[in-house]
């Protein structure tokens, strides 16, 4: 059984050989251990200042060089791709060093290197904000959206050449939530607040959300993408980070619209997001969502009981906790797993992987003992 038969059966419900694997992301200090060289691939600090450098076309080699090894030593069924910088991509001002992890850019823009994900952010970028947007704003953008550089599809046409008639690959670059808010500016509290006091003007933009999302459904069905995904995280500790009903009013509609593109296109439409989104997941299953990651045990989202409320409809995307991964022994590592494989492997509907990403800083020795216990008992009998 091919990897992409098996990715195919499990989420039809089936149970293929074994369990499929793979990561919507791994870190690269993670990658680096396992393909005994420094790489780019989602590292947060060196990619920036690549690109504040002009060295675009270095960090996508990088990236197909480098996950396409670890992949293969790693034995994938699963590869994620996203977007990238179109070539010849020039950064508008490229900050220059201040100081100590300290960047500053012409405007007075100051950035600074966070050690707890290995990231450059900007720390005062708030753009203006507003309330509401004109006809020719939306128009401005369908225009611009014409001239989109096919280039930022490099990374989807190399992966699905080369992986997508044996792997499942999946375009990880499905836009719900950003192809409509960031036209608006702002912080992440007005961002939080608009939904409440403009539903309809948010909703004005679901024009140029859809066509946006269409233009890049289009492209992954052109070049052997399987699975279309989208990120966004509705969820927080405890609850939804706005209330349900804001969501079904403002998002869900878009969600379904583009869940039935994807459809259309022959592909399958999966979701990440963090968090506690009980509130939810009803919606989402249907909205026409067919896979299911990033299942945190810690916001609360029990995996026993996703699987006996969800399992016969989603697909669940799990399997190990970050926190495990960050804090835990060998032996929490493989306990927890063998627990979720006994748990999850009925029935098929189960993909391997961590609940969010293998993130900067936990120990890839617990990853790879993960890794090593779904190999050995994740076999259907």
């Amino acid at each position: 059984m091919t990897s992409k038969e098996r990715v195919l059966r499990t989420i039809a419900h089936q149970e293929p050989d074994r369990v499929p694997v793979g990561e919507w992301g791994i870190d690269h200090d993670h990658v680096s251990k396992v393909i005994g060289r420094h790489t780019y691939y989602r590292n947060r600090k060196d990619e920036t200042i690549a690109l504040w450098e002009g060295r675009r076309d270095e960090v996508v080699e990088s990236y197909k060089e480098d996950y396409s090894e670890l992949v293969e030593k790693l034995d994938y069924d699963i590869i994620t791709v996203d977007l990238v910088a179109p070539k010849g991509y020039v950064h508008p001002d490229p900050p220059r060093k201040v100081g100590d992890g300290v960047w500053e850019d012409s405007r007075g823009r100051i950035y600074k290197y966070a050690a707890s994900n290995d990231s450059i952010m900007c720390i005062n970028n708030q753009r203006p904000a507003k309330e509401e947007i004109t006809e020719a704003e939306i128009k401005q953008r369908l225009d611009k959206l014409a001239g989109l550089d096919d280039s930022v599809f490099e990374l989807v046409d190399y992966f699905g050449a080369k992986y997508g008639e044996e792997k499942a690959v999946l375009f990880r670059g499905i836009d719900i939530y950003d192809s409509m808010m960031n036209i608006f500016g702002g912080n992440q509290e007005h961002e939080l607040i608009l939904p409440l006091i403009a539903p309809d003007e948010i909703k004005k933009m679901y024009q140029y959300a859809l066509a946006y999302n269409e233009k890049l459904i289009e492209h992954c069905a052109k070049n052997n993408i399987m699975i279309c995904m989208q990120g966004k995280d509705f969820g927080m500790n405890n609850s939804t980070i706005m209330s349900p009903a804001v969501i079904r009013d403002v998002y869900l509609p878009l969600i379904k619209q583009v869940n039935e593109m994807i459809e259309q296109y022959g592909m399958i439409p999966f979701f990440h997001c963090c968090g506690n989104i009980w509130g939810i997941l009803d919606d989402f299953v249907a909205a026409g969502y067919q896979g299911y990651q990033s299942i945190q045990e810690t916001a609360g989202m029990d995996t026993r009981r996703v699987k006996e409320k969800y399992g016969d409809v989603l697909t669940l995307w799990t399997g190990v906790q970050c926190e495990t991964l960050v804090e835990g022994t060998l032996e929490d590592v493989e306990s927890e797993v063998r627990r979720n494989l006994e748990l999850l492997m009925p029935g098929g509907g189960f993909i391997f992987g961590s609940t969010n990403s293998v993130q900067y800083g936990a120990k890839t020795d617990n990853y790879l003992k993960a890794l090593e216990v779904v190999r050995k008992y994740g076999v259907y009998s």
